[in-house]
């Protein structure tokens, strides 16, 4: 990321700190619920629903970046199903955003083409050919190393991988961390922790508490040690020290900091409704940006029932914007282009 984004958004959570200010300075945004995946702990693609239309995300582009957004991340389902994304990408891009994107890279070939205006694209990897698969459907790992190669290849492209971990890989994550160390990128990994509305199986899928505590551990101590993993060392113990991973959020503060959902990041449905973050997506009140304009669907979001969640972003998020020196420092090391 370019150091004036990191100033502005640097700023905005000074400001936040100091009087409350609110600032959607990042926005994740879904641009579909479509997806040509069929990733077991995953609903999206089961969801009806208008979906904005190239027009309306532009528009929605624009007020963003009026609003003061710094970054903006795309995912779905699957953004590359959208025939226009490179105009989206384009159109953030030239209003000054960062701009990030979330793909299982099944389409990257096809599509990379219409992406040069994307600073930074991380592709789903679950691990070796079967352990990927177990999770993420036949045919899909030879599809997504291809995609990460051709990526990495591309000049001005910062490229990781975001494991979720199951029952299916957990064994396979220093396979994740040896490939990313090869390639010279970043790899991160995340806990199952979708709702009901975006998730599904997790009960099947599941690891046990201990099991996931202790490859928490792991990624930890491989961490300190130099590998390529982007999360945070203080992220790696939060999420080591999880009470209980049925649970995706707890009322109170877990060993850190406070949320800034709603505050000083948001979630934009496939739909224009705008929710303090991905986890609230069909359990709070939302106000949709195509109808009301994104500052006042922004400034709508209601407080939260949760202090604490075990989401990798969202937990990273709250680290960052509370200045913790070393999670700063971390984080540029990680995402400097």
């Amino acid at each position: 990321m370019q150091f004036g984004n990191m100033v502005k958004m640097g700023a905005a959570a000074v400001l936040h700190g100091l009087g409350g200010a609110r600032r959607p300075v990042n926005v994740m945004l879904a641009v579909t619920n479509h997806c040509n995946g069929a990733c077991r702990y995953c609903r999206i693609p089961e969801r009806a629903g208008r979906e904005m239309t190239t027009e309306e995300i532009l528009r929605l582009v624009d007020q963003m970046a009026d609003a003061g957004t710094v970054r903006l991340g795309l995912w779905g389902g699957e953004p590359l199903l959208r025939r226009d994304i490179g105009a989206i990408v384009d159109r953030a891009r030239a209003r000054g955003l960062y701009v990030t994107m979330d793909s299982n890279g099944l389409l990257w070939r096809e599509r990379c083409g219409d992406l040069g205006g994307l600073h930074h694209v991380t592709f789903a990897y679950d691990g070796d050919a079967p352990a990927h698969e177990a999770n993420r459907g036949p045919g899909t790992h030879a599809r997504v190393s291809e995609a990460i190669d051709l990526a990495v290849g591309t000049p001005g492209l910062k490229v990781w991988t975001l494991t979720v971990l199951t029952r299916n890989n957990l064994g396979d994550v220093d396979h994740v961390i040896d490939r990313a160390a090869r390639l010279g990128i970043h790899c991160a990994f995340q806990v199952l922790h979708h709702n009901g509305e975006l998730g599904c199986n997790h009960d099947a899928l599941l690891p046990s508490d201990g099991e996931y505590r202790a490859v928490f551990r792991h990624l930890l101590d491989r961490k300190l040690r130099g590998a390529p993993i982007a999360s945070s060392v203080r992220y790696l113990r939060y999420i080591a020290a999880w009470p209980d991973f049925r649970q995706a959020t707890l009322p109170g503060r877990h060993l850190g900091a406070p949320c800034r959902a709603g505050a000083l990041y948001c979630n934009v449905d496939a739909n224009g409704d705008v929710y303090a973050c991905s986890l609230r997506v069909g359990e709070a009140a939302a106000k949709n940006a195509v109808d009301a304009g994104f500052r006042a669907a922004f400034d709508a979001i209601p407080p939260s029932p949760c202090g604490s969640c075990s989401a990798t972003c969202f937990t990273e998020y709250n680290y960052l914007y509370s200045l913790d020196p070393r999670c700063i420092l971390q984080w540029m090391r990680t995402t400097r282009r």
